[in-house]
């Protein structure tokens, strides 16, 4: 397999691949500490401009009976460096990779030809710290993804409940 290449973003296929393994690891004891089964395994990903590469994948069961799993999708996204979805037989969940502040929309007013002052407001504010995001789409809120959260987005794509 060829060298891990770096994309237009500037991230590497490792550097998502160890974001992700990072991620996997706290979504496995997560799993664990709720009676849930993990099995890992991987995917190849083919990206634009970028050798091919294996990422980790994630299965959860609870009783022999498949959950959900967690499918890397790619380090390339807009807006993002990185995304994994998490898929059960209901739903589907995109969780982004997000670091540093939220890109933002810039406007400028212009009036007989000059232009004032540029107004920037982010797309995202709750985006603070580096790390996985969930973003609600109906009202466009970041929300880091930590155990609660990922519980729900559990239940919500597998209609099970985990307490």
């Amino acid at each position: 397999m060829a060298e891990p290449e770096t994309g237009d973003s500037g991230l590497s296929s490792v550097e998502y691949v160890r974001r992700v393994t990072a991620f996997l690891g706290n979504v496995s004891g997560w799993c664990r500490a709720h009676g849930l089964t993990v099995e890992r395994d991987t995917v190849m990903l083919s990206e634009e401009l970028m050798a091919q590469y294996v990422a980790p994948s994630l299965y959860i069961s609870k009783d022999d009976v498949p959950v959900a799993r967690i499918l890397p999708i790619g380090s390339r996204i807009i807006g993002a460096q990185g995304r994994v979805d998490l898929i059960g037989g209901v739903a589907r969940h995109s969780l982004l990779f997000r670091v540093g502040r939220s890109p933002a929309l810039s406007t400028q007013t212009g009036v007989g030809g000059k232009f004032k002052a540029s107004l920037s407001t982010p797309l995202l504010s709750q985006v603070g710290e580096e790390g996985w995001y969930w973003i609600e789409a109906t009202v466009r809120r970041a929300k880091l993804v930590d155990e609660r959260l990922f519980l729900d987005l559990l239940t919500d794509v597998s209609d099970h409940e985990f307490e």
